[in-house]
């Protein structure tokens, strides 16, 4: 309790910059200490708060929930399969780096300066993460409903910034159900590069007839 206390007092005043953050987040910080935790990397070493990553495990099941119950709502008549794709659509990394994008995370974050932060990849994954762990900061300072909020003024609302079309591994899998056809396996033939400039070489398989090979910087793409 007194660690946190002076961690408390420590975060007590908000910089100029943490202030105009906030007004895009929509959102005021009782506590800056969530705040200055959501946006500080693990590059950054003996931190007092340490980093984001499990205020962005706890984001991602907050997201997650909040999500469901709206398409829930929105889409009383759509079925399961339908509801899962849409949801897919919308959590996936690659939209969450679209909202960090929009939000200027990375004009916040607290990073190390050996991280490539001119490398795109870098950039989204690190933006889908703060995104998340601001969720789940905004959780622990304001509870439930204040996260509900966030997630709905931000991603709810940009839905139309996704493409269902987008989730190719899901409807290939729709499809081979549709026709009789076996699941597709996806197999990862080999990865070249250093750990964050990857290319993967990836082999999908329907059956003993159909095989195709692409190459990507993620697996999904």
């Amino acid at each position: 309790m007194k660690l946190f206390r002076q961690l408390k007092s420590l975060f007590s005043k908000k910089s100029p910059e943490l202030k105009k953050f906030e007004k895009r987040l929509q959102y005021t910080f009782g506590n800056p200490y969530y705040l200055e935790k959501a946006i500080t990397h693990r590059s950054i070493q003996n931190h007092q708060i340490g980093n984001y990553e499990r205020l962005e495990f706890l984001g991602d099941a907050i997201i997650d929930q909040v999500v469901s119950n709206w398409l829930f709502n929105k889409y009383p008549k759509s079925d399961e399969g339908t509801l899962t794709i849409k949801r897919s659509s919308l959590v996936n990394s690659n939209f969450l780096s679209i909202l960090g994008k929009n939000l200027k995370v990375m004009d916040v974050v607290r990073i190390e300066q050996s991280v490539n932060t001119k490398d795109p990849k870098v950039i989204a994954n690190i933006s889908a993460d703060v995104y998340e762990a601001i969720a789940g900061a905004i959780y622990l300072d304001g509870g439930f409903h204040e996260a509900s909020k966030f997630i709905h003024n931000t991603l709810c609302l940009s839905e139309h910034l996704t493409g269902e079309d987008q989730n190719y591994k899901g409807r290939l899998i729709e499809f081979c159900h549709g026709n009789n056809l076996p699941t597709p396996q996806f197999n990862v033939v080999e990865s070249q590069g250093p750990e964050h400039e990857k290319i993967f070489i990836i082999n999908v398989v329907i059956s003993s007839k159909y095989s195709w090979r692409g190459t990507g910087s993620t697996k999904k793409s």
